[in-house]
């Protein structure tokens, strides 16, 4: 039987990881998730992907081939933080 102690420090060690990932598609994938960007990370207006990642770049992306490139007012697809899409493996676009 484990006691009381090793259980915390078992809890401790597998929740501390969440604490030193980078943005909340990071934290997400250290706690188990596995969807990537979800639709809590995609945004139908740069200016509401702004306001959720402040002082990150706000990026575009039709979601079909896991790509991304600047926003510049496109229409369809979604806007993203540069840093969240990247964690969920989006890349940036090849023009």
């Amino acid at each position: 039987m484990k006691s009381l102690a090793t259980i915390i420090a078992c809890s401790l060690a597998l929740a501390a990881p969440a604490a030193f990932a980078q943005s909340a598609s990071a934290q997400s994938a250290v706690m188990g998730a596995t969807t990537g960007l979800g639709d809590s990370h995609r945004f139908p207006t740069p200016a509401a992907a702004a306001a959720h990642c402040p002082g990150d770049t706000v990026v575009w992306s039709n979601g079909k081939d896991l790509t991304y490139q600047p926003a510049n007012g496109q229409s369809g697809g979604f806007y993203a933080c540069k840093m969240e899409a990247d964690d969920a493996g989006f890349q940036p676009a090849r023009n």
